[in-house]
């Protein structure tokens, strides 16, 4: 019955929206004009405007997006606020070359230019500089990464090779979360939504001024989840609920001293169904695996300016982790980093950049009492990265060529040193045309799991045994990095103030990729056992091409069209394909991506946004393509009052966007989605 009402109610939205955007379109043309002047947000700059936006993440310093020799986009505030989105992973489909999937309720798969799965190792992702990546199984667990989006200043996504300025990981890109500046955030905002799956979020946040000083800010957040219904009626066992609560403080002491200290704690709980093994190891059962989930941290930056073009940054960070799998496994991991950094930039042929890092993180990970399944041995360890990069930028012909070399050095328990190099070039053809090429390499060190987990995989019947053979993943310490040479180029044009266009091609080679080698069979306590080990016995290639039109035909009405294209090969080394296989998480990604945002302040009160995206097939994984239609109607009675109705997925009431091949986890059937907002600030 539930479903029938739904039904009916997202026909009547779609087109009530439709006549809405038609009607008042046409009939307030000329209020829409005449009030273009009192618009604020993104549609109250030219698209030439976007293109100055100063970006931290590609080189370690302030630049404006035209200037830099890489693959950059920015996804602002404003864009999410429009957007209508309730967690970051969503943001990122904006962003071309980035595919995002839904498993379940709070698990997610990201990468940029394939390799995705629900732990993408080749991708490293920051909060505000704070590494999210997680050593463990090498990857982001997003289900804890949030924040009050409404504290986001803007997300900052490299695609392409990062490692010379951020180190091991930074494969095929990079993200960078940056929040805002407490004095950007003084006064109260109060936030919520509820929707017809999002069962509740609530947000509260409060800043003041420290006379003379600066700012501060404290916040909290809470939302819960109700697990889903698949399309067959089944319950997706996927519910979720989070609390957090944090701090910001932004301090300046005189010109040239200032200082930051933020710090955030939270505790949760999700759920997940797997397709697991019973304890007696004998055959295959659908189970509820709890996951509950705690932690903080507490970071800090100073920030000190020795004379006109000497900079130096200190940052420093500690962090602290707890997550359970009933049905698998636990980890407990404390991270301590401390970094440097240090700019001289004097002249045109000399901005130079270097800096160091020391990370230490110890682990404890137990085995689980409920489960047999696996173990990592030992189950405490210790490891420490050492890091230093240098970077020199040169211009040359009055600005109109910029050359950038750069290199990282990384020493991990792991892997030992890595060397990880950069060379970038930007030519402006004109003041409105600029072409950039790169070459890079970077590497993926070996996770806590590639080098110390026992692992059962699966089970295989045989007729040596009436019981099936346990296939077990069994670590190997000889397993090395990963290794990636990039090769990439971009041409931006700024045709006009309303007319960007931005095109980026490239070619990844990989090496040394990780593969799974079957050995010889044992028997142990009268079963047999099918050893699986870890190897660098893979080889690859990515080519590809990123597009991103951005188009302002009216002060307010702007539009991006975004294309991504992705051709991948896979192979193994000839003298290990008899008993060598790669894993199918590793090598699938949608060959086409589209996205279509379009963007309508209707009047100085009213908003209509729509967000039109196509995801092709995932053939390896049996994941159909989907195209899913997004609406948000937003409407600003006052300036600091805002209400949103945002429908999701229109087209479809329910689609798969992936299958995990790693911890067997059933996704969920991503459904047609409902929810109003009311965000006040006070």
């Amino acid at each position: 019955m539930f479903y029938f009402f739904e039904v009916r109610f997202i026909k009547f939205f779609f087109i009530f929206a439709f006549y809405l955007w038609f009607n008042v379109v046409t009939s307030t043309l000329s209020i829409a004009q005449n009030n273009s002047n009192k618009l604020d947000g993104l549609l109250s700059m030219d698209l030439e405007d976007l293109m100055n936006v100063k970006v931290i993440t590609a080189f370690k310093k302030p630049q404006s997006v035209k200037n830099i020799p890489a693959a950059v986009y920015v996804i602002t505030a404003d864009d999410i606020r429009r957007s209508g989105v309730k967690s970051i992973p969503e943001a990122l489909r904006m962003v071309p070359g980035v595919n995002v999937a839904k498993i379940d309720n709070g698990n997610w798969a990201v990468s940029i230019r394939g390799f995705n799965g629900l732990f993408s190792d080749k991708l490293l992702v920051l909060m505000d500089g704070r590494t999210l990546y997680d050593p463990l199984f090498s990857g982001v667990f997003w289900d804890v990464e949030d924040t009050i989006l409404e504290d986001i200043e803007r997300i900052e996504v490299i695609r392409g090779p990062g490692a010379s300025s951020w180190g091991t990981n930074a494969v095929n890109g990079v993200i960078n979360i940056i929040t805002k500046n407490a004095n950007d955030t003084v006064g109260g905002l109060a936030s919520g939504s509820v929707g017809n799956w999002d069962r509740g979020t609530l947000s509260a946040r409060y800043g003041f001024k420290i006379d003379g000083l600066g700012a501060a800010r404290f916040y909290a957040k809470t939302f819960k989840r109700h697990q889903q219904l698949q399309q067959d009626g089944s319950t997706a066992w996927d519910d979720w609920f989070m609390d957090r609560a944090g701090f910001r403080t932004d301090l300046v002491f005189n010109p040239r001293n200032s200082a930051s200290l933020k710090g955030e704690i939270y505790t949760g709980r999700g759920t997940n169904k797997l397709r697991s093994i019973n304890d007696t190891l004998t055959h295959y059962v659908i189970t509820k695996n709890n996951v509950p989930v705690s932690g903080g941290y507490i970071a800090t930056d100073i920030n000190h300016v020795f004379s006109k073009g000497l900079e130096l940054s200190l940052k420093f960070y500690f962090d602290h982790t707890e997550r359970k799998y009933s049905r698998l496994t636990s980890q407990i991991r404390d991270t301590i980093n401390f970094e440097f950094q240090n700019r001289y930039h004097r002249n045109s042929l000399t901005d130079f950049v270097w800096g160091g890092t020391y990370r230490h993180t110890s682990d404890e990970i137990p085995v689980s009492y409920k489960t047999a399944f696996g173990r990592f041995t030992p189950e405490k360890r210790k490891d420490d990265l050492f890091s230093l990069f240098f970077q020199n930028e040169s211009k040359f012909f009055h600005d109109k060529l910029r050359l950038l070399a750069g290199v990282r050095l990384d020493h991990y328990n792991y892997s030992g040193l890595e060397v990880q190099p950069t060379f970038r070039a930007l030519y402006s053809i004109r003041s409105d045309q600029d072409l950039w090429f790169a070459i890079s390499r970077a590497v993926r060190s070996p996770s806590r799991y590639n080098r110390d987990a026992t692992w059962v995989l699966t089970l295989r019947s045989t007729p040596l045994s009436e019981e099936p053979a346990i296939i077990t993943y069994m670590g190997n310490d000889d397993f090395d990095s990963e290794i990636l040479w990039a090769y990439e180029g971009g041409y931006r044009w700024r045709i006009f103030k309303s007319l960007t266009i931005d095109l980026t091609g490239f070619a990844n080679f990989y090496s040394d990729l990780y593969t799974g080698t079957t050995y010889s069979p044992f028997f142990e306590s009268g079963r047999i056992i099918l050893p699986v080990r870890p190897g660098n016995y893979g080889k690859g290639e990515i080519l590809g091409f990123e597009f991103t039109g951005n188009v302002k035909p009216f002060d307010w009405w702007r539009m991006e069209l975004s294309y991504s294209y992705l051709d991948s090969r896979f192979w193994i080394d000839s003298d290990h394909r008899q008993n060598t296989a790669m894993s199918a998480r590793f090598l699938d990604a949608p060959r086409h991506q589209v996205s279509i945002r379009s963007n309508m302040d209707i009047t100085s009160k009213l908003e209509f946004d729509v967000w039109f995206r196509y995801v092709s097939k995932l053939s390896r994984l049996d994941v159909p393509s989907h195209t899913g239609l997004d609406i948000r109607i937003g409407y600003r009675p006052q300036k600091n009052l805002e209400f949103s109705l945002n429908a999701r997925e229109l087209f479809d009431p329910y689609h798969p966007e992936f299958r995990d091949k790693f911890l067997h986890l059933i996704s969920t059937e991503v459904p047609r989605t409902i929810d109003v907002k009311v965000i006040w600030h006070f």
